[in-house]
């Protein structure tokens, strides 16, 4: 599975992106198990926080940074520390 990753918001507004498949990283195939997109709640409105917009094989969704936890939060911290 490929899963995409995009942060942006916060106080500059710079965005950051990446990418990874679990057929290179078994970790990532882990995570993508025990992420439900469905249950995701929406982003609230906090001024400049990070939004963060998962993609998993063609399934999206976008979630703040405050409700950003559990494996939700582990996929997005693992496949942005991929990319560095």
């Amino acid at each position: 599975m490929k899963v995409t990753v995009v942060r942006s918001g916060g106080f500059a507004g710079i965005e950051r992106r990446a990418e990874s498949d679990s057929a290179s990283d078994p970790v990532l195939a882990g995570l993508v198990r025990r992420v439900d997109l469905d249950s995701v709640p929406p982003p609230g409105r906090i001024p400049d926080q990070f939004l963060y917009e998962i993609d998993i094989d063609g399934r999206r969704t976008t979630v703040g940074e405050a409700q950003l936890s559990g494996p939700l939060r582990e996929l997005v911290h693992h496949v942005l520390g991929r990319a560095r």
